[in-house]
């Protein structure tokens, strides 16, 4: 039997919505609008940031998959998914990593094995 995504279970934050301060999410978390500060996610769950998205901070997840901006260090324990029109600038931290064509990355990347490991504050993002 397929597993259903419950409509309770998704969080979106629509274009246009700009939220900041200290940010934690839960199963699928979905975002088209502005993020400052530090965002975490539960083990377990998925960040998806769609094309209009801007994070200003660091990132602390599971599993996150970028279409949009951000401007950070990312600490992400399962992925990281960058499609063509995804921007990172700042360090990652993941078991896996996917630059799709077209991604733009700057920074260093580490590919560990265990993150769980990793302790949870990068270094601060490089200033641009």
């Amino acid at each position: 039997m397929k597993s259903k995504i419950q409509e309770t279970l998704i969080n979106v934050i629509a274009e246009g919505t700009k939220l900041e301060g200290k940010l934690h999410f839960d199963h699928v978390s979905r975002v088209h609008g502005v993020l400052s500060g530090e965002i975490s996610a539960e083990i377990g769950s998925t960040l998806i940031l769609g094309e209009t998205s801007l994070v200003e901070g660091n990132i602390y997840c599971d599993e996150l998959w970028i279409d949009g901006f951000v401007k950070g260090n990312i600490v992400a324990h399962k992925k990281v998914v960058i499609s063509g029109t995804g921007r990172v600038v700042g360090d990652i931290r993941t078991k896996s990593l996917k630059l799709e064509f077209g991604a733009y990355f700057e920074g260093r990347c580490s590919m560990e094995a265990e993150t769980a490991t990793l302790s949870p504050s990068p270094k601060p993002a490089l200033s641009t």
